[in-house]
């Protein structure tokens, strides 16, 4: 299976500040500055928008004028891989960990075909939610592996509080709202008994997405009635993550 992946980029990250920080830049301009040709800064605005930035092109330069406020890497200050369709971000991660990719790298997804749960569950992945896999190398035993599932849970947890939810963790590690699930977390590892070599974790937030009918299930979008800024809960959702994490010293 092909993947398409988009990877962090210097020039979108330089391009998106500057015309966030001007009405009307031209293609001129943003050249000089990024130190590119005006026929490399169309190629990158061109890219951004087929990737939903809304970006006119005038006759005194470009003008942006709406963002899809989604986690692509460039928006990030974590490593991050996105694919806009992969099978599941768990057998991504687990390619990159047996390769030498570092720690805490992030492989997010827009949608997954083939995503899963504990117990070889399929999780259903449609567009508009937080499907991602970070990789991890803490110094702990093979049967160890579980400790991280609270922690996580509790970061899933403490960034939907910041919406104003009460959410409940389960003892699994998944996290529920009025008895409806919202997000679950997948933990899986490879080493010696005595010594984890790498661990995936992997979680799965229901943030704008489509809940199909039957599922004890639901969204922060159908909990607050109103689309939540993807981008903004991933990164603080990274960030409590992160620093969990760090505090468990694992």
């Amino acid at each position: 299976m092909t993947r398409k992946v988009l990877k962090d980029s210097r020039i979108k990250r330089e391009l998106l500040k500057i015309l966030r920080e001007n009405d009307i830049v031209s293609g001129d301009e943003i050249g000089t500055k990024l130190g590119i040709s005006r026929v490399a800064v169309w190629k990158h605005v061109k890219e951004l928008i087929e990737l939903g930035y809304k970006i006119q092109s005038t006759p005194k330069g470009y003008k942006l004028v709406k963002e899809p406020s989604k986690p692509y890497p460039w928006e990030l200050d974590v490593k991050a891989y996105y694919y806009l369709s992969v099978d599941s971000t768990m057998n991504v991660a687990k390619e990159l960990a047996e390769k030498g990719e570092e720690e805490w790298t992030f492989i997010i997804a827009e949608e997954q075909t083939a995503g899963r749960g504990r117990l070889k569950r399929h999780w259903i992945s449609q567009k508009g939610g937080l499907y991602f896999s970070v990789i991890l190398r803490p110094r702990i035993k093979l049967t160890e592996i579980e400790k991280i599932l609270i922690p996580s849970s509790r970061a899933v947890a403490k960034t939907i509080q910041e919406y104003n939810l009460s959410p409940q963790v389960s003892q699994a590690g998944d996290v529920f709202i009025n008895g409806k699930k919202v997000s679950g977390i997948l933990v899986e590892a490879e080493g010696e008994l005595d010594m984890v070599d790498f661990l995936i974790l992997g979680i799965g937030v229901n943030v704008n997405n489509e809940i199909p009918e039957g599922l004890n299930a639901t969204s922060l979008r159908k909990e607050l009635g109103k689309e939540v800024n993807l981008l903004e809960f991933s990164k603080k959702l990274f960030t409590n993550l992160m620093k969990g994490m760090r505090e468990q010293r694992f």
